[in-house]
C-alpha cells in the first residue's frame, strides 16, 4: 500500500501523555497559570507547540518555557510506553521492506533516550526529532531521502500531523491513540482515520498491491493442457497453452531460515493449476487465468497472483496472450 511511512511519536507509537502532562503543569507553575487535568490538557493542547503556548502563555519566552519544559520531562517520574500494537505494526513494515521514519516535535536528545531504552531504534531509517513545525519541515524530509509523494504516508495522532500530510500532499493517516480525539482529528480531513495500529495493518494486508512486497515466486512457461476456445469446435480439441505465475506471498520470504514448511511447493503449485486447466472446457483465456489465480489464492495462501497466459492460435505470431491480477480481498 506504502513504500514510506513517517511517523510521528507521542500518541502514536508511545503513550507519553502523562509525562507531557506533568512537564506543562510544571510550565504553567511557572508562570502563575492553574495546573489542567488530563481531560482538559488533551482538549487544549495543540501542536506546533509554539502556538499552543503563545496562546496559553502570551507573556513567557518561548526559549525559556523550553528549558522549563525540558527540565520538568528529565525529573518527572511519569511512564512513557510502546503503545499496543506499535511494536508489531514496525515488525509488519520491516518484513515488508517499508521504510519507516519519524517526525516528531519531542526534543531530539530526549526522544533519544526515550527511543533508545523502549529498543525502538532499529525499525527507522532516519529520525526528524525536535521540529517546532512539521508542515515547514516535511518538504526537507521528503527530498533528503527520495521519497515519492504518492508512495509515502504520515501517521499521527493530532491535527498538526494531518495538515501537515496534506502540505506536503502525501497520504494522511490519523490514529486515534493519542491526544487528540476523533471529532478534533476529523477537523482536519484525514485519508484514513483508524482506532489504533492494528486496524491499520490490517487493511494495509487486504489491500496490499504486488509492490508492496517485492518477494515472489515465478513459475515461468508453465505447460497447460486444456479445451478452451470460443467456437464450439474448437474447445473440442485440447489446446497446450504456457503461462507465466508471479506469487506474492503473505509474509517476505527472507529469514525462512531453510524451514520448508514456511513456504509452498512449487510443484503442488504446478500440479494443481494443470488440474484446475483441464478442470472443465472454457470459452476465454481470460477466464482461466482468473480461475488459476483463485487456486493459488485458496490453495496455497497467496496475497496476490499474476497470472500471464500464453495461446497459440492465431497465424503469423508467437502467440496472443492475457494478464490477470487477482488479490485476496476481491
Amino acid at each position: 500500500m506504502f513504500k514510506n511511512l513517517i511517523f510521528d511519536w507521542s500518541g502514536t507509537l508511545v503513550d507519553d501523555l502523562a509525562l507531557t502532562l506533568d512537564a506543562s503543569n510544571y510550565v504553567f507553575s511557572q508562570y502563575g497559570k492553574p495546573c489542567m487535568d488530563r481531560d482538559e490538557f488533551r482538549a487544549e493542547f495543540q501542536l506546533p507547540y509554539p502556538d499552543y503556548y503563545a496562546r496559553v502563555l502570551p507573556q513567557a519566552d518561548l526559549n525559556e518555557l523550553e528549558d522549563h519544559f525540558r527540565y520538568a520531562f528529565r525529573v518527572s517520574n511519569a511512564p512513557v510506553e510502546v503503545l499496543p500494537n506499535a511494536r508489531e505494526f514496525l515488525e509488519f513494515c520491516r518484513a515488508r521492506g517499508v521504510r519507516c521514519f519519524i517526525l516528531t516535535s519531542v526534543d531530539a536528545k530526549e526522544f533519544d533516550i526515550q527511543c533508545r531504552e523502549l529498543g525502538m531504534m532499529e525499525y527507522f531509517e532516519a529520525i526528524h526529532a525536535g521540529i517546532r513545525h512539521k508542515d515547514a519541515h516535511i518538504h526537507t524530509l521528503l527530498a533528503q531521502h527520495g521519497l515519492h509523494a504518492h508512495e509515502t504516508a504520515f501517521i499521527g495522532d493530532m491535527q498538526h500531523d494531518i495538515e501537515t500530510a496534506h502540505h506536503a500532499g502525501i497520504t494522511s493517516i490519523a490514529v486515534l491513540t493519542g491526544y487528540n480525539d476523533a471529532a478534533q482529528l476529523s477537523k482536519a480531513r484525514p485519508d484514513i482515520i483508524v482506532p489504533d495500529l492494528l486496524v491499520l495493518r490490517t487493511l494495509m494486508r487486504r489491500y496490499a498491491l504486488p509492490s508492496d512486497t517485492q518477494d515472489s515466486i515465478n513459475i515461468n512457461g508453465l505447460e497447460l493442457d486444456t479445451f478452451i476456445g470460443v467456437p464450439e469446435e474448437e474447445r473440442a480439441s485440447m489446446q497446450t497453452l504456457k503461462a507465466d505465475i508471479t506469487f506474492y506471498p503473505d509474509e517476505a520470504l527472507s529469514g525462512l531460515n531453510d524451514d520448508f514448511s514456511r513456504t509452498v511447493c512449487y510443484d503442488s503449485i504446478a500440479r494443481a493449476l494443470r488440474a484446475e486447466a483441464m478442470a472443465r472446457p472454457r470459452k476465454l483465456v481470460e477466464t482461466l487465468a482468473e480461475d488459476m489465480g483463485k487456486v493459488c489464492l485458496k490453495e496455497f495462501g497467496a496475497r496476490h497472483v499474476i497470472v500471464t497466459l500464453r495461446k497459440f492460435i492465431l497465424p503469423r505470431t508467437d502467440s496472443v496472450s492475457v494478464t490477470v491480477h487477482v488479490s485476496r480481498h476481491r
